[in-house]
């Protein structure tokens, strides 16, 4: 049974100078704990629902697996809210994992090693400036979480012509890329002719998730770090940041775009 995604929580609301006990929904947080091979790996917040999408996505974004073949099984503890992520046995990912540093308490992470030039994209999609208008437009007003709860981020994934083929809304950007990643990457869904939209600030972690999943397109409301800019620069991501109200940027792959 999905666990509620928000609930009503009783505060105190100003407004035209006055104080008034009101009960507004917000976003429900869990803590879910992967395990990797058995091990605990990392505590995630999240809301506790799609497990099976947010870890597979995670793991591909991560840089810990490059498909979702290379999961051998999933064990999902939904009392608990602990996966189990059982590898495929391979000398890589056992490597990888070796060099993985352990996530403080803190939450800061040891800094990582670029991705190898061999994700550097050859080639980018070309993308039609209207299609991106009229995707956004749907996209941003799509979610009635956000309406009910003003508290998620969202990402979905678009084809090129603008249809919609999933969406998800989640308590952290982070997350619901993962998903729309993960939910590709299990459905054997190609991201090669496809576009991941998201309502979140896109720090070089989002960056770097685009390029380790191979994802050529990203559609953003929000605005770039400048850190970000330069991977995406660099490993060459169709990037369009601040689309919102008929509008948007690019910080690269403006030859792509069709006017």
């Amino acid at each position: 049974m999905p666990l509620p995604s928000f609930a009503e929580v009783a505060l105190s609301e100003y407004r035209d100078g006055v104080l008034t006990e009101v009960s507004l929904p917000f976003s429900a947080e869990y803590a879910v704990l992967l395990k990797i091979n058995g091990r605990p790996y990392i505590t995630m917040a999240s809301s506790g629902n799609y497990l099976r999408e947010h870890v597979t996505g995670y793991l591909i974004t991560e840089g810990i697996i490059a498909a979702a073949d290379q999961i051998a099984r999933l064990e999902i503890d939904e009392d608990s809210l602990t996966v189990d992520a059982v590898l495929a046995d391979d000398r890589i990912i056992a490597e990888k994992l070796e060099r993985i540093k352990t996530i403080s308490a803190a939450g800061g992470r040891t800094r990582k090693q670029p991705p190898g030039e061999d994700l550097i994209r050859a080639k980018l999609p070309r993308v039609e400036a209207g299609v991106i208008v009229e995707v956004m437009s749907e996209f941003l007003t799509y979610s009635r979480e956000h309406d009910a709860t003003h508290g998620v981020h969202s990402a979905a994934l678009y084809s090129l012509a603008g249809r919609r083929l999933v969406f998800f809304d989640e308590i952290g950007r982070h997350n619901a890329i993962d998903k729309v990643i993960g939910y590709a990457a299990a459905g054997g869904i190609s991201l090669e002719d496809k576009m991941i939209c998201s309502t979140g600030r896109i720090s070089s972690e989002i960056a770097l998730k685009f390029i380790n999943a191979r994802a050529p397109v990203l559609v953003t409301r929000a605005s770039p770090t400048t850190l970000s800019v330069a991977l995406l620069r660099r490993y060459n991501i169709l990037a369009v940041i601040r689309a919102v109200n008929g509008r948007f940027g690019v910080v690269n792959g403006r030859d792509q775009i069709i006017l």
